[in-house]
């Protein structure tokens, strides 16, 4: 039986990374025990993004700014398995970590951005809400999950494909999940709805490409 392939990469600069990762997750629980296991939950906590929705609590604060930097790294670290596994020549760097990191964290940036304006533009405020925070706390939550089976990737028996089909399956189910708690909104409000979509999801990338070309 053919050996499933595995990326090989040096330990020294990733060990500090999920040091980092670890303390952040430290941070978290510190600062907010109870909000921490709701977002590691929201795929299956009824209910939480209309919690959220009700909040409305500032980006600006301990809680939030320490799972979004958490959150960029993961995805950062993700994506650098991704490029090692379709362009093994490149090999891993910390250099080209930090590129990734920088991409990553202007698409966040942007992602809020577009979010913020389409949210006022838009004439279904309220209920445009809840996209906007069911994907930010999907988003989230997805970083969570993922962390482990990185770990386990770089450390343990896991290869590259079985961390590949993990975040396959919690993309497509925080799109169901989506769909399903907007599907009146989404119905409805068509136009309005593909207009944020496209906005969303093409607008920052373009913006990305253009700063870092």
């Amino acid at each position: 039986m053919q050996a499933l392939e595995r990326i090989e990469i040096s330990n020294n600069w990733l060990t500090l990374v999920f040091i980092l990762c670890l303390l952040l997750l430290v941070v978290l629980k510190t600062l907010n025990q109870q909000k921490f296991f709701e977002y590691s939950r929201a795929f299956f906590l009824k209910g939480f993004i209309e919690k959220k929705v009700e909040e409305r609590t500032s980006f600006f604060n301990g809680f939030n700014i320490a799972l979004f930097i958490f959150s960029v790294l993961v995805y950062a670290l993700f994506f650098s398995y991704l490029t090692a596994l379709f362009f093994p020549e490149d090999e891993k760097s910390f250099q080209l970590y930090l590129k990734i990191t920088a991409i990553v964290f202007g698409y966040f940036i942007v992602f809020m951005l577009v979010d913020i304006i389409i949210y006022h533009l838009l004439e279904i405020k309220s209920e445009l809400a809840h996209v906007i925070v069911a994907k930010i706390v999907y988003s989230y939550t997805t970083a969570l999950f993922i962390f482990p089976f990185l770990l386990l990737t770089t450390y343990s028996f896991l290869n590259i494909y079985v961390l590949l089909s993990v975040f396959v399956v919690l993309l497509t189910l925080g799109f169901i999940l989506t769909f399903l708690n907007n599907k009146n909104l989404i119905i409805n409000k068509l136009f309005y709805f593909i207009l944020y979509l496209c906005a969303l999801e093409i607008a920052p990338l373009l913006i990305i490409y253009k700063i870092t070309v």
